[in-house]
């Protein structure tokens, strides 16, 4: 049976990536879980793995090549297998992962979200289909360019050596993404948010006596997973005019790096233990930092949470990740006044606020959430 080794869908913003190189040469004998190959975003390096046992029959794209996730980059098979003459960048219409979540990330995507040097219609132009690729993929108006060959086609140096000339580079570009991604998001998607606070003195007390390796974030993911599961309205996408609410509870942390916020995703957490949330969640964090992710954290998430750590910020509003449907932005823990048995103490507290897809999610679900949220944070039972 012939497998399709596919580039992932890296993330709900990632348009392409750049294929850096092959573990693997053609007539390799390789196992499922294999790393077949890498590919380059702007803040990280994702390692491919071989979806199935086989043979490498067929590499489609060289290394050095830049793609848009989806694209098939090799074929396996059994030596006998009769390969298909496809197109060296075919893009499968099959999800990954989660068909819905993997989908709705990819589909829900937005032109308007492109970063551009300029734009204007090119498609009259003589141009080889690497050239139109690349200019494509750096944003660059083709009319602009001088044609190197005689005949006036437009070929891949000739992008090349105008994107030199432009003094415009890689991370410049990566930036203006960047910032076009964070624009369409508050343009297109009418925030709505509403902020909690919540006394963490018992899950301060349950992190003393755990298991070293369990921090404060591990228990919010526990206590936001909880809450999701009760309000599967906030777990999904928003597609086609409507919400799509998806069943795994796939939450994704915002992580600091060198290269910048990277949003790796933890795998269902539904009805998981803090120390196992613990473990991976380290994991994870330590591939972001690294600029090496991997396997399941690759996986589109179905929410985010954006932890603000020590310090001594009260509360912030965090963009949701489109095309998700909610974010929670947690501040500092700090010593503040609640009462308690209508008595004033100084408790250990933080606030949570929920920023929420108006289209989909309105005042009172956000509110109902929130009081949940708090009643899970506050328990005795940890």
């Amino acid at each position: 049976m012939v497998h399709e080794i596919i580039i992932p869908v890296v993330d709900q913003t990632t348009e392409s990536v750049r294929l850096a190189g092959w573990n693997v040469r053609e007539g390799d004998a390789i196992k499922q879980g294999d790393i077949v190959c890498e590919i380059e975003t702007e803040k990280a390096t994702v390692e491919v793995e071989a979806p199935a046992d086989g043979i490498v029959r067929k590499i489609l794209v060289e290394q050095g090549t830049t793609i848009p996730p989806r694209t098939v980059v090799a074929i396996i098979g059994a030596a006998g297998d009769s390969i298909p003459d496809i197109d060296p960048f075919y893009r499968t219409s099959r999800p990954q992962l989660e068909p819905a979540s993997a989908f709705l990330a990819a589909e829900s995507k937005s032109a308007s979200a492109k970063s551009a040097i300029l734009a204007a219609p090119a498609s009259k132009l003589l141009a080889s289909p690497r050239a139109r690729r690349l200019a494509d993929e750096k944003g660059v108006d083709l009319s602009l360019i001088t044609p190197s060959r005689p005949d006036g086609r437009i070929i891949e140096e000739d992008i090349t050596d105008f994107l030199a000339s432009t003094g415009i580079t890689d991370s410049q570009r990566a930036s203006q993404a960047k910032a076009d991604r964070v624009s369409h998001s508050w343009k297109t998607i009418p925030h709505f948010y509403m902020t909690i606070t919540a006394d963490l003195s018992y899950i301060l007390a349950a992190k003393k006596k755990g298991v070293g390796g369990v921090t404060l974030t591990d228990f919010f993911i526990v206590a936001i997973g909880r809450t999701l599961e009760d309000h599967p309205l906030f777990n999904g996408f928003w597609h086609n005019d409507g919400s799509v609410n998806i069943s795994a509870l796939r939450i994704g942390l915002v992580v600091q790096t060198e290269r910048g916020l990277v949003v790796p995703t933890l795998q269902d957490t539904k009805g998981r233990p803090v120390e196992e949330i613990a473990v991976e969640r380290e994991d994870i964090v330590r591939q972001a930092v690294a600029g090496r992710l991997h396997g399941d954290s690759l996986a589109p998430s179905t929410f985010t949470m954006s932890n603000v750590g020590a310090g001594h910020i009260d509360y912030f509003t965090a963009i949701i990740n489109p095309p998700q449907l909610a974010i929670i932005s947690i501040g500092s823990v700090l010593p503040r006044p609640v009462v308690v048995d209508s008595l004033l103490e100084v408790r250990p507290s933080a606030s949570f606020t929920l920023g929420v897809d108006h289209r989909a999610i309105d005042g009172r679900q956000s509110a109902l959430f929130l009081e949940d949220l708090k009643r899970h944070l506050e328990a005795d039972t940890w």
